[in-house]
């Protein structure tokens, strides 16, 4: 049984505005173990004042600097220094000082700031995103890491254990539930015990 997008509950189980993204659960995850060597409680020297594994702090420095412009991902700072290409100087993470973000690490970073940078319960107003995330990105191809949501992934159908199936697009799999988007763009979370046995295995062999 194939129902229309917006009939399907057992889907929209994300941020009240449809939104699955949200900084602690995430985006502090991979600022963290890629960039705590200079931006967490644990580094010797907090470079820039910033601090990603304290997000009461981190929403603070928000406007400083345009670090974060909710809605807004290409005048956000942080976007912009992670999206630069590995040679600049100016890129983040500076070399020798951490692993560089994969491109679908730094996807999730743009929708994240394109959905309104939802953070310690608050967000700002959504914005914008691309039309096209594998032109916006074609010019980093020496970046490390596939682009799961675009480039390499594709939109399947998959089905819960009640029959209902919608078409979308494995982003990953983290604690027992699916990050998809959606044909619309959204992104949400569904748990994985919940689809259908055809699907857990589809889905379990793209987690390998």
């Amino acid at each position: 049984m194939k129902i229309p997008l917006m009939a399907l509950p057992f889907l929209l189980v994300a941020l009240p505005a449809a939104s699955a993204l949200d900084y602690e659960k995430d985006i502090m995850p991979i600022l963290v173990e890629k960039c705590s060597d200079c931006h967490s409680s644990k580094a010797e020297k907090v470079k820039a004042g910033l601090r990603f594994d304290n997000p009461e702090h981190f929403q603070k420095r928000f406007a400083k600097n345009d670090v974060v412009i909710p809605g807004d991902f290409d005048a956000s700072y942080l976007f912009v220094t992670l999206f630069r290409p590995p040679e600049d100087k100016e890129a983040m993470p500076p070399k020798g000082k951490g692993e560089r973000l994969t491109v679908e690490e730094i996807v999730l970073v743009l929708e994240w700031i394109a959905e309104g940078a939802p953070i310690n319960g608050t967000r700002g107003d959504r914005g914008p995103k691309p039309e096209s995330y594998e032109a916006l990105f074609a010019d980093l191809g020496t970046r490390p890491g596939p682009m799961v949501g675009e480039a390499k992934a594709v939109a399947e159908d998959w089905t819960n254990a009640e029959g209902v199936t919608i078409t979308a697009t494995l982003i990953r799999v983290e604690d027992g539930e699916a990050l998809l988007r959606l044909k619309d763009g959204r992104v949400t979370r569904y748990p994985v015990a919940k689809f259908s046995e055809e699907s857990q295995a589809r889905i379990a062999k793209r987690a390998e």
